[in-house]
């Protein structure tokens, strides 16, 4: 992959690298924006869709905030082996990431406050980095549906097993190169994943994901096998098991779950989750989707900065 490649433009944000003991290369960026000083959020992005697929809502909260994001191995600017898939794309190795993600904010902001925002993949290696360490990393959470996959006895098993295994189908199939960002986003408008999705945000989306092949065309960032293999780690059911060693409360948000898109389980299963960590809440964005981020930038942006003092 070109070093060069960011997700987030040289004009949007600064970018630097955390190195992983493996060698694996994170890419961090630091939005451009008004706030130098007060609080600091971090951002983390869902499977397939790296930090810049966000950007309008990055921006939006540069204006409030000082906005730190990150590509997840196997996305955007970040290293994507496409061998040893199971080593590389655990969750262990994805609240691992985070841990070391949140050392490097926190050695550049100091003493500032640090508050952590997720969307789906990364909202459960928060989950699980802080379950299994017993500790708060950040002053405040907020976490955009995470699929934590539920255990067999659970109502929403079934459901989510089915959804899941579709995705990894789906994702193993994709169409990896394509002529350019513009006709990707062509590709995909008819979709019903992305109908709820605002004007732009889709070329967001494959602007971020879509890198120069060096041959006149793209590829994915995101390889079918590498993101097949992730939505494939999501299958965990000590994700579930281990929320109520959560240190501190989380503010859950979820999509409406009687819009029927993919990943609907995940909106039905959240009250189950805030209800499993002590003292959180579930704010219900209606009219929404999975995808919430993409289909309402206002409201997500609320949700995002209510935790924030002041």
């Amino acid at each position: 992959m070109p070093e060069s490649f960011r997700s987030i433009p040289h004009e949007k944000a600064e970018a630097n690298e955390v190195i992983r003991p493996n060698g694996i290369r994170l890419k961090l960026y630091r939005m451009i924006g008004p706030v130098q000083e007060g609080p600091v959020l971090l951002f983390g992005h869902a499977n397939g869709m790296a930090a810049g697929s966000y950007l309008r809502l990055l921006e939006e909260l540069a204006l409030e905030a000082t906005v730190f994001a990150f590509d997840a191995r196997g996305h955007g600017g970040s290293s994507a082996p496409e061998t040893e898939l199971d080593r590389h794309y655990n969750m262990d190795a994805f609240a691992d990431d985070l841990e070391a993600i949140t050392e490097s904010v926190r050695n550049e902001i100091g003493e500032a406050p640090l508050y952590y925002v997720a969307h789906s993949l990364n909202a459960i290696a928060g989950l699980r980095l802080g379950a299994l360490r017993k500790r708060p990393f950040w002053e405040g959470v907020t976490l955009f549906e995470p699929p934590v996959f539920p255990p067999d006895s659970h109502p929403l098993y079934g459901e989510a097993m089915q959804r899941t295994d579709e995705l990894v189908r789906l994702s193993q199939n994709r169409k990896a190169r394509w002529p350019s960002p513009d006709v990707l986003t062509s590709a995909l408008k008819g979709r019903s994943l992305f109908s709820l999705f605002e004007e732009g945000r889709l070329l967001d989306y494959a602007r971020a994901n879509l890198r120069p092949t060096g041959k006149g065309d793209y590829t994915l960032a995101s390889p079918p096998e590498v993101e097949a293999a992730i939505f494939a780690c999501h299958m965990d059911s000590v994700n579930y098991e281990i929320l109520p060693d959560f240190p501190m409360p989380v503010r859950f948000v979820s999509g409406d779950p009687e819009i029927g898109l993919a990943g609907d389980w995940i909106a039905k299963l959240a009250p189950d989750l805030a209800a499993r960590v002590p003292g959180s809440a579930l704010t219900v964005v209606e009219e929404t989707s999975h995808l919430l981020l993409f289909e309402a930038t206002i409201r997500t942006k609320a949700c995002i900065l209510a935790m924030l003092p002041g």
